[in-house]
């Protein structure tokens, strides 16, 4: 009885829901997705960093492919892309520096 209990309030949420997964909604799970605690609760899962990363990074709508992503790379670009979908952040910011 207690491990009984004690499964079914352990808070696990690592179950998916059946349904589609529309653009409009992959849009608000990647804006809403907490990056830190996703990645952890994968590696506690098992993966590693790497894999952590990259699913974590894929999850967030950012496309995986021949590149390794760390959390850190994850984080700045979402940042980037909320920056850039509130309108603070334009397509020609940053053109007129100097190298």
């Amino acid at each position: 009885m207690l491990a009984a209990a004690s499964a079914d309030a352990s808070g696990s949420s690592t179950g998916t829901t059946p349904g589609t997964l529309t653009a409009s909604t992959a849009s608000e799970t990647s804006r809403d997705l907490a990056t830190r605690p996703t990645y952890r609760t994968l590696m506690m899962r098992g993966l590693a960093p790497d894999e952590a990363a990259n699913l974590t990074a894929f999850l967030s709508g950012i496309h995986v492919g021949a590149q390794t992503w760390k959390l850190r790379e994850i984080n700045d670009l979402l940042f980037l892309r909320e920056l850039n979908r509130t309108g603070r952040f334009g397509a020609t910011d940053g053109e007129d520096r100097i190298h």
